[in-house]
């Protein structure tokens, strides 16, 4: 079966697009439907978005809508340990596409500058507040992990399981990969929403075989793929 059939099979929602920009529009009007949704229902909303390279065109989209900003409570999935200023910060991004939507939002950053360990901390106590989560945006990297949860990583298994007390983990340093902050499954599987945005036939056929062989431990973004969930694709 395609990742498509699969998906659907699963209960999960699929959208593909032509193109980045078509996908794009399609994810923040998405986002925007789920928050207008918890809004209407709660008086507020929450939204945890990744970082990387394929956010940027939707987060230009998010930033000119005509929206309640004052009422969402904007976090990270996952964060390296950098200041905003550095350019592989995914804070930066966020702030430097969304400069608007942040000046209104909450905005919650990860990174805190006190120690890696310290930041974990304070953000777990920061998602025990907003827990559940209204809405969060998933990526996926060409190993199959999301978040900043890698695979065969330590603990893993641990990470991974919604039983798990720690809702924010510090991801050492490894090799080139620089330390990092990251959400767990005890938060991103109790959220209201999840989403899924990948680009690229090699995304595709990760998520196809993350799909088909459920086997976490390799491929961790198998851990997330439950309802409720929308994986948007663009070739």
């Amino acid at each position: 079966m395609t990742a498509e059939q699969q998906a659907l099979a699963r209960g999960l929602e699929w959208h593909a697009a032509d193109g980045p920009e078509q996908q794009a529009e399609a994810v923040a009007a998405h986002i925007l439907a789920l928050l207008r949704d918890a809004i209407e229902q709660r008086g507020q909303a929450s939204l945890a978005l990744s970082g990387g390279r394929g956010p940027e065109r939707f987060l230009r989209r998010l930033e000119q809508a005509d929206f309640a900003w004052e009422q969402v409570t904007i976090t990270q999935v996952d964060e390296r340990w950098l200041p905003a200023e550095h350019e592989q910060s995914n804070a930066g991004l966020i702030q430097r596409c969304m400069p608007q939507v942040v000046q209104r939002a909450t905005w919650l950053p990860m990174y805190l500058g006190q120690s890696l360990q310290g930041d974990a901390q304070s953000c777990h106590a920061m998602l025990a507040n907003l827990t559940p989560l209204d809405v969060v945006v998933l990526g996926m990297g060409p190993d199959g992990h999301t978040a900043s949860l890698f695979p065969h990583m330590p603990k893993l298994g641990d990470y991974l399981s919604e039983q798990n007390p720690e809702l924010c983990i510090a991801v050492p340093e490894e090799g080139e990969r620089l330390p990092r902050l990251s959400m767990t499954a005890a938060v991103i599987n109790r959220a209201r929403s999840k989403m899924l945005v990948i680009n690229g036939e090699d995304k595709y056929q990760q998520l196809a075989s993350a799909l088909a062989t459920r086997n976490p431990l390799a491929l961790p973004i198998a851990a997330f793929l439950s309802p409720p969930m929308d994986i948007f694709y663009s070739p």
